[in-house]
């Protein structure tokens, strides 16, 4: 098995333990998985504005919750069988998001999507930084500018490279991957914005039930933001981090993360 990560990148000690362990307890071939672990920002995150905090945690959390289950594709740090690179011609260092890359190519010499499996130990890996507030901003901004061009450059990557995967396995990915990056990262801030300015100002004399309707979405939705705050309130504990976030920080941070994914929206549909 072969790991690449980052420089930023700080494993538990039992990484290769539990790395081992999952993979001879599944026994996949070694052509048909990549081992991915939850990637956490935990790096001085405290310290951080709540712009690059809530970024942090929603990464982690859409990580978990999309990423990895519905095998979309890896991200910075992932092992995977040397046979596999050594089929699919090892990783592109000359392409941004190579991570993403390799997995479009190995789906063609594998002629099959790859399975992406969870080691069940947490990875501590560097958020966005910056000497001042407005300096950490601006590195937020461009790295969500950089990090969307790439998408857009993998997209592109994938349609000439469908042709070499098997039709249903390209439709699926493709389909997940566009659903991800298009409609949730890029959209869905403003698609909820939009929304809301329409009942407010366009509609007139909508049926009662549709504005239970809107309420009960806007409280799902913050439901499940909530969801990636309780399990930041774990993980400090798991990976011996040193944090320390009072509870009315925390709760602004929360109440702010609408308009933090609202924020990016712009910047990814701008980009």
């Amino acid at each position: 098995l072969v790991t690449t990560c980052d420089a930023d990148s700080k494993f538990p000690r039992q990484y290769i333990a539990a790395l081992t362990s999952k993979y001879l307890k599944e026994n996949r071939p070694g052509l048909t998985t990549i081992y991915q672990p939850p990637l956490f920002y935990n790096w001085k995150l405290d310290s951080l504005s709540f712009v690059t905090r809530v970024t942090g945690l929603l990464r982690s959390f859409l990580m978990l919750g999309a990423l990895i289950p519905f095998n979309i594709n890896t991200m910075s740090i992932f092992s995977f069988s040397l046979s596999l690179a050594k089929k699919g011609d090892f990783v592109h260092p000359g392409y941004q998001m190579d991570d993403i890359i390799c997995l479009i190519r190995w789906m063609g010499v594998t002629q099959r999507r790859l399975k992406i499996s969870m080691v069940p130990v947490p990875v501590l890996s560097g958020p966005t930084s910056g000497e001042t507030i407005e300096k950490e901003i601006i590195e937020w901004a461009r790295q969500a500018r950089r990090w969307t061009i790439g998408a857009a450059e993998v997209f592109h990557y994938f349609i000439v490279k469908s042709k070499r995967i098997p039709t249903i396995a390209a439709f699926s990915w493709g389909t997940a991957f566009l659903i991800y990056y298009g409609v949730l990262l890029c959209t869905g801030g403003l698609f909820g914005l939009t929304s809301m300015l329409s009942m407010n100002y366009l509609v007139k004399d909508a049926p009662l039930v549709i504005s239970y309707i809107m309420y009960g979405l806007l409280a799902l939705q913050m439901l499940t933001f909530s969801i990636a705050f309780i399990i930041d309130m774990f993980i400090p504990k798991i990976m011996n981090v040193d944090e320390c976030i009072f509870f009315l920080r925390n709760l602004f941070h929360f109440i702010m993360t609408p308009f933090v994914l609202l924020a990016y929206s712009c910047v990814e549909f701008y980009a």
